[in-house]
């Protein structure tokens, strides 16, 4: 059985499938007596999974907040099929869609009909059901908020507007960006740690012509810590950013209101930033270091750790991380 998420990754990244159907598809392996069963993905990449049925439905195909369950008819070597087709509206479900998925199509290969199988398996995830549910955010996520939200705060210290160098949430490869100055923060949730994980072989790549500041943000997690995402949005608000600014970068990572309980059951203390001006001899992997400049075929993704113990030579004093946030802020 192939690995959900990696097909659903090669569509986004492809945007094509293998030209069986209408749509960008890619075949499942498992046949359900009306068809293969495909994997696709929705307009804006979301996971989908297609199911080859009949044109007989007895009901309980119900769809939700964060899961869409409806019937369309597709064409399929030129002929028309039906398919019950599922797909993940909230993308912190992605993983658990995935395993959704898998469940669908073990049903399937042990024999069952289309309708009880996507029935059943969708039954025994009740969690993309449940509409009154806060999705659990992943710690990680509200680590990465804090640690873009503390280094915001230094910056809006200096003018209130760099709010808008905030470019990260809006896709950009770095979390802050002001002309050919970019700035990428790294969060860690101990104090002393020094190791850091780089997502992606650009991350660490310089804007053309121009400089990239890594800032480190250590922090403690803490029952009763003074740190959390809704005392940083009010800090933000009280140095006079653009609200309406402020809360549509929330918006774009998923955090609809910087007061939502799941954005705060952790909360942080005891922080430090430390920043690096990262360039030749920054220990890093970049395309332009490559001798092809692209990763090799069939690898779609790159991540690693940088250990910072190894890049104290390019470490800022005080003086320079405050002259490089200004060239961010302003």
């Amino acid at each position: 059985m192939h690995n959900p998420l990696q097909r659903w990754s090669q569509l986004r990244s492809s945007e094509r499938g293998d030209g069986i159907v209408e749509i960008p598809t890619l075949d499942s392996g498992i046949d359900t007596g009306f068809g293969v069963v495909r994997y696709a993905i929705g307009l804006h990449g979301e996971p989908r999974l297609l199911v080859p049925t009949s044109g007989h439905h007895p009901g309980g195909l119900t769809s939700t907040s964060k899961l869409s369950v409806s019937i369309v008819s597709l064409a399929v070597a030129g002929k028309s099929v039906r398919f019950i087709d599922i797909m993940c509206l909230d993308k912190t479900l992605n993983a658990v869609f995935a395993e959704l998925a898998e469940a669908i199509l073990r049903r399937l290969e042990s024999g069952d009909s289309p309708h009880t199988a996507v029935v059943s398996a969708i039954h025994d995830f009740r969690e993309l059901l449940r509409e009154t549910s806060d999705p659990q955010i992943p710690e990680s996520a509200i680590l990465g908020l804090v640690g873009e939200l503390l280094v915001l705060h230094e910056l809006v210290k200096i003018d209130s507007g760099a709010v808008d160098a905030w470019s990260g949430p809006l896709g950009q490869r770095h979390d802050f960006r002001r002309g050919v100055h970019a700035l990428e923060v790294k969060t860690s949730g101990r104090l002393n740690t020094m190791q850091i994980g780089i997502n992606g072989i650009d991350q660490l790549e310089l804007p053309d012509d121009g400089s990239l500041v890594l800032a480190h943000v250590n922090i403690e997690k803490a029952k009763d810590g003074e740190l959390s995402v809704a005392e940083l949005a009010k800090l933000l608000q009280a140095c006079g950013v653009n609200t309406s600014t402020l809360h549509e970068r929330l918006a774009a990572i998923g955090c609809q209101s910087p007061d939502a309980p799941e954005w705060n059951r952790i909360a942080y203390s005891d922080w430090s930033i430390k920043t690096y001006q990262v360039g030749p001899g920054f220990p890093r992997i970049t395309r332009s270091a490559l001798e092809s400049k692209s990763l090799p075929a069939g690898v779609s993704n790159l991540t690693y750790a940088v250990d910072l113990t190894h890049a104290t030579a390019y470490e800022l004093s005080e003086s320079e991380q405050m002259g490089a946030f200004e060239r961010i802020s302003k």
